[in-house]
């Protein structure tokens, strides 16, 4: 499959298929647990504000929502008022038997990252913020690299959108901080960038979607891209597509609570090489679109 191929029955899920009363169900993690796909998701309460629930499928395709939400924030009882007017757009990275999931906190401190862990996805250890806002798009490398832990994010500072990294031995303490990339002038994603999934090891680098923003207000559009990371030096750029590979083309994507939006922030690589996208359109429901390793290095080339 040299291309990147849109699900026919896209969307996969709408806020038809919660079995409580929701605005919306987006931007959902992607995980194989227990021979099942796990989407860990969105969803925007009838208040405005966001928390997190489950849907499960056989085959990645058809999917249940579950009866009741998984983690709101509520739960969160140490840190809640950093996470009072939401949690959303969760990040999970499976590390031995454990699944540690990095989502957005928001309040009036504005967004930051809160990491929490579980290895059943019933019960959860909130371990609270990891950064100081104002930060999101956080995701975490699946192994360590020269002996530490490794995520991304993307901190604001003034108009600067940026994608960064940093090293951790604990997952708790973040430091040596390092600049990855910047959105690139006069193109799909000149406006702000940020990580979308959680980096991938492949034979030539980690492998890493990101989104990109072009626009300003009504006019702004969110597109889909991926970036080659070197395997050993993280922060340094071997490739990156030149174009988007998901952007906004169909009536589900372009019309909804914010237009012209594709945003992800959960994929889940078969075996056989062949990749499953999870990505939302129009922040109102959860699509999939489909492609392949290979495809996806030739586009950094």
């Amino acid at each position: 499959m040299n291309e990147i191929k849109k699900y026919i029955k896209n969307p996969i899920i709408t806020k038809d298929a919660v079995p409580f009363k929701v605005n919306s169900i987006f931007n959902a993690a992607a995980v194989k647990y227990k021979d099942k796909y796990l989407l860990l998701c969105r969803v925007e309460m009838p208040n405005g504000r966001s928390s997190l629930v489950l849907a499960e499928s056989i085959n990645g395709y058809d999917f249940k929502v579950a009866s009741k939400l998984c983690l709101t924030p509520e739960d969160h009882k140490e840190c809640y008022e950093y996470v009072k007017w939401g949690i959303e757009d969760p990040r999970i990275t499976r590390i031995g038997n454990t699944f540690y999931l990095t989502y957005t906190g928001y309040s009036k401190y504005q967004p930051l990252v809160i990491l929490a862990e579980t290895k059943n996805f019933k019960d959860f250890i909130i371990h609270g913020p990891i950064t100081e806002p104002s930060n999101k798009d956080c995701a975490i490398f699946p192994e360590k690299i020269d002996g530490y832990y490794w995520k991304v994010d993307r901190p604001s500072a003034g108009i600067r959108g940026d994608i960064w990294i940093s090293k951790s031995s604990d997952l708790i303490h973040w430091g040596g901080y390092k600049f990855i990339m910047e959105p690139e002038a006069g193109t799909w994603e000149e406006r702000k960038i940020g990580n979308s999934s959680p980096p991938i090891k492949t034979k030539e680098g980690w492998l890493m979607l990101y989104h990109g923003v072009r626009g300003s207000g009504s006019s702004m559009s969110y597109k889909i891209g991926v970036v080659l990371l070197d395997i050993n030096k993280p922060w340094i750029i071997k490739g990156r597509s030149k174009a988007p590979l998901i952007f906004p083309e169909y009536d589900y994507e372009r019309v909804g609570d914010v237009g012209n939006v594709t945003f992800t922030n959960g994929w889940i690589v078969e075996t056989n090489g062949e990749v499953k996208i999870y990505y939302s359109g129009a922040d109102m429901n959860i699509c999939l679109a489909e492609t392949n390793i290979e495809y996806l290095l030739s586009l950094c080339k």
